[in-house]
Order: structure tokens, then C-alpha cells, then sequence
């Protein structure tokens, strides 16, 4: 099973689901709850008084590329031509967006080119990993996720994330071997117990995996996920048009 079939059901760094409007909230309480509809509510109507806005079309790509809406993310983002515009956070956002639009390799140098204007925000090797997983390049994927380890990201996502790709290569024992703690520690956790049930199934551990599984799903679910996990790794996909 490649990186790009895993991390599409596992890993949703690059994705997030906005929140209902809430009418006269601050810009701070829609940035915690993660409604982006109601920060590019906000934005636009900021642009009403300032066209152009450098920071407001920044603030703006980055909404939209959340929302899903990559041509309005890169139509905002392309606006920004200047150089002296194009610091740390420019790069970051564009790479996202060009992780969104499935731009894998592109999206690596945007967030290169961040890390290199000093941004300071440790998701970036996250983002970096993930878009390393999609190009099959697993040795920088995890080095990408072992820096935002360095630099003080969640363990437990990141032992998640080294666990997908250890599936990705079925080097599923060294996968249960990473998640089995993190699970054992919140066992709440749905991607963490999907992750350690793929690599319980491939190798071999049939019976825990459908008792991990079973917390989670019904035994109609269990039993389908488990007869989709035992069929053999597919054949590896054709690479990405960049």
C-alpha cells in the first residue's frame, strides 16, 4: 500500500472542515474554532476599505486553501508579486496550497524556502514529511517529521505520521512497535487506532487489531476493514504529474 492510498484516509494536515459562521465574532475566536468561511468573510469585507491589501490577500489565501477552494487561494496569492512580500509565511501558505492542489514537489521548495526566511512555526515539517510521503520519498518524509520533533511537535502525531510511513514500505512490525504506546496512552485516539490496526492486520495480528477496531467501529465496519486490510498490497502507483 503506497503513502498516497494511506495518507488520504490517515492524515488530514492538509485539510480542515470550517465551522458555521458566527456573525460579530472576533477574528481570534474564528481562528481557535477554525472557521475559515468566517475568516474569508472577514477579509473580504476588509477589502471593501483597503483593496489590495498585501496581508488581507495573504490572510485570504490561506482561508480559502483551508476551505478547499484552491482556485481562490491561488487566485489571491498570485497577487502578491512583490518580493519583499514574499517572507516566511508567503511561502508557507503557498506551499500549502500547492499541496492542495497536488503540486507535491513544488510544495516541498515553497516550504524550503520558508524554513529558510526563519519561519517560526514547527508544523512546517509536517507539511514537509507529508508532501515527501506523497512522492514516494520516504527517507526525507521522515526526516521532515523527525525535525518538527526536534522542534517541539507533538509526539504522538509525529510517532502517527512515521507509522503511516512504515506501512507505506510494510515494515509493519516497526509501525506497531511506534503506535502501540501512543495508543495505549489515549485510546480515544480514531486515526492512532486505525493506523495500529492496518499494521496489526499486515502483520499477522488479526485478533488485536479487531478488538482496537471494534472500540471505534461496529462489528459490521470491524468486519470489513479487516477483509479489505488482509488483501495484498497493491501494485505501486504511477508518480504524480507535477
Amino acid at each position: 500500500m503506497r503513502f498516497l492510498l494511506i495518507i488520504t484516509v490517515l492524515l488530514t494536515l492538509s485539510g480542515c472542515v470550517s465551522s458555521p459562521a458566527h456573525h460579530g465574532a472576533s477574528i481570534d475566536n474564528l481562528e481557535k474554532v477554525g472557521n475559515y468561511q468566517g475568516i474569508v468573510d472577514h477579509y473580504r469585507k476588509q477589502l471593501v476599505n483597503k483593496p489590495n491589501n498585501p496581508a488581507t490577500m495573504l490572510k485570504l489565501a490561506d482561508a480559502y486553501c483551508h476551505l478547499g477552494d484552491t482556485e481562490s487561494a491561488q487566485f489571491y496569492i498570485s497577487q502578491l508579486t512583490s518580493p519583499r512580500l514574499h517572507n516566511g509565511e508567503y511561502y508557507f501558505v503557498a506551499g500549502n496550497i500547492d499541496m492542495a492542489a497536488e503540486q507535491y514537489q513544488s510544495a516541498v521548495k515553497k516550504y524550503e524556502q520558508a524554513i529558510n526566511k526563519h519561519i517560526n512555526n514547527p508544523a512546517i515539517y509536517i507539511k514537509k514529511g507529508i508532501a515527501y510521503g506523497y512522492l514516494n520519498d520516504y527517507k526525507n518524509a521522515s526526516l521532515s517529521f523527525n525535525q518538527a520533533r526536534l522542534h517541539g511537535y507533538d509526539e504522538n502525531i509525529v510517532k502517527n505520521n512515521l507509522a503511516t510511513l512504515k506501512i507505506a514500505q510494510n515494515q509493519n512490525q516497526q509501525a506497531v512497535d511506534l503506535l502501540l504506546p501512543v495508543y495505549q496512552h489515549n485510546q480515544k485516539n480514531k486515526k492512532v487506532a486505525f493506523n495500529l490496526a492496518i499494521a496489526l492486520v499486515r502483520a499477522g495480528d488479526i485478533t488485536q487489531a479487531k478488538q482496537i477496531l471494534l472500540a471505534h467501529y461496529s462489528k459490521a465496519e470491524t468486519t470489513q476493514l479487516i477483509n479489505a486490510l488482509k488483501k495484498p498490497l497493491k501494485k505501486p502507483l504511477k508518480k504524480i504529474k507535477q
